[in-house]
This record gives C-alpha cells, structure tokens and sequence, in this order.
C-alpha cells in the first residue's frame, strides 16, 4: 500500500472510501471489505481517502481521543489489502462547501468510478454532504455510489468509534475487543525506567501512553507485547505506581514474558487481553513485592498457555 499525505496525479479511475475510519473496527471493515470486492469487480484499484486528524476536533471544545495510532490504521489498511491511502491536511480543505469538495477534489483529482461510505458520512462545510448528496449528483460525475448501511454486532449493539473509546474508558476489554475485531493496543517506543521493577526481579518494557490515544482505567492487566514479528506473553502494569511515587506521572509497564532482550529505543505494541486488578497504594515496598509475586505466579500459568 502507498501512503500519500498530498494529492498527486498518478492515481486515477479509482474507487473511492470516504471516512476518518478511528480504530478501523469491524463496520468500518464492512465498508473497506465493500471497496474492495466491488473494485475487484470492476478491475481497478482501491483508495481510502482521510485526514491527518479527526475533523470533530475542529468543531468540539476539547479533543477527541484516537483508538489507535495513524501507524497502527496503515497495517491494519496494507494488511486488508488497500492499494492507496491519503492522509490529507483537513486544515486545507476544511472550508470547501461539498459541492467543490466532491468537484475539485475528488472527481478533478481521482476521476473516481465507485465512491463508498458510511451511511452516516458527512463532508464539506456544515456538513452539507451526506450520502444523498453523493447518490444525487453520481451521474453527473460518472460514479457509482454505495452506502453501506448501519452495522450492528450481533443485530443489537451498532458499532462505532465513539462506542469503542466509551467501553476503553471503563476498561470493558471484551466489549472492546469484539466491536475492533482485535485487542486494543498501545504502540510506542521503549524508554529507560528507575529499574525499580528489575530490582524487584521482574524486569520492565516501559512506554510513555500516548496524549492523543484514548486511555485505560490504571490496573494490572494480561496481554502481550509485540516487537518485530514476535508476540510474547506479557503482564501489563498502567498507571502511576502510587507505592513508588508521588503518583503524579504515568507509565506503561510491560513485563515480557520469557524474553531477555534489549529493546531501548525500539517501537513496541503492548496489546491488553484482559485486567487482572486495579491499581494500589500498597503502602511500602515490602507489601507490593509480595502482591507482585502473587501478580506474577498467577500470569505465569497464563503466559505458558498463551506462549
């Protein structure tokens, strides 16, 4: 898969999806899955046409949280087999009324034969367009437009992003895990810790939790950490180690499991399956380490299921 961040002119004749896609869960697969059977059909290729940030953070007070890294979003997009994907400047084309939205960006640059969304996609200034608004002026343009409609896991719940960073919020990892289609995961490079948990004897992969990503309830979690192509075991600490410290700074800590590598610097993915207990003030050193014990037999047994 390319990845452009402005619009060139070597991609034409395409078939166009139009969305944020956050998280990139299961009703947003639903529409890129529909892309690209219907682009196969038609024997041309596929593009997903997006921003560089979500579009509601310049009509909302405060910002909204992303459920995922835009690195994370161009995997899962190369992986489902997306030919091109543009991540443009919404800054630039915020003021475009829909009209000159569809006309001078998409039909002038992409000469598109499909366009598919959401069915409650909007675009344009004031959110003048909508899926109507595509199906209306198709012809006109030489497109063929699909919407597709309202995706509700298992006919009851619908999906959708802002669902998604509701249930990460209250650490519902199940839910959660059944509207992505996959675990939630935090992806960051590895920094240097106060070696506390070495010195406890269960050594730490610690990552600083992004600002921009929706984040967990503080807890101890099981899940695993992916470097490279290995995916190991791991027990997940999140919070602000209240026993060690003031309790003002946060830190995600991963013990990985069977694994003695050094790993400084390098960009891992810390993937949570499930939580095992919230975060505790054990008042001394002493008692935290034999809860870390406890902590530790208990995901021991996990981790060699899981391995």
């Amino acid at each position: 898969m390319k990845i452009f961040h402005e619009i060139t002119e070597e991609n034409k004749k395409l078939a166009l999806a139009l969305g944020f896609f956050d998280g990139v869960h299961i009703g947003h697969k639903k529409i890129l899955n529909t892309l690209i059977q219907q682009a196969k059909m038609k024997g041309i290729k596929t593009a997903v046409i997006t921003f560089d940030d979500n579009p509601a953070n310049y009509f909302n007070k405060e910002k909204i949280p992303a459920i995922q890294s835009f690195k994370d979003k161009e995997l899962i997009m190369a992986s489902m087999g997306i030919d091109y994907l543009y991540e443009l400047s919404f800054e630039k084309y915020k003021d475009l009324n829909a009209h000159d939205y569809l006309e001078k960006v998409l039909v002038q640059n992409f000469a598109p034969e499909l366009i598919v969304i959401g069915y409650n996609h909007t675009f344009g200034k004031d959110k003048s367009g909508n899926p109507e608004f595509l199906k209306d002026y198709a012809t006109n343009f030489n497109y063929e437009c699909i919407v597709v409609p309202e995706y509700k896991y298992k006919d009851k719940e619908t999906v959708s992003s802002t669902e998604i960073r509701k249930r990460i919020q209250y650490g519902h990892l199940n839910a959660v895990h059944a509207l992505l289609g996959r675990y939630f995961s935090v992806r960051n490079s590895v920094i240097k810790g106060d070696k506390t948990a070495r010195i406890l004897g269960y050594p730490t992969a610690n990552l600083v939790w992004p600002n921009s990503m929706i984040k967990l309830p503080y807890g101890v979690y099981y899940g695993f950490v992916q470097t490279g192509s290995m995916m190991n075991p791991a027990l997940i600490s999140w919070g602000t180690k209240p026993t060690l410290s003031d309790g003002k700074n946060e830190i995600l800590e991963a013990h990985i499991y069977d694994f003695d590598e050094n790993i400084y610097g390098k960009i891992i993915n810390v993937v949570f399956v499930k939580k095992v207990r919230d975060e505790e003030n054990f008042g001394n050193i002493r008692v935290l380490k034999t809860q870390l014990q406890k902590d530790y037999s208990a995901f021991e047994k996990w981790a060699r299921i899981m391995k």
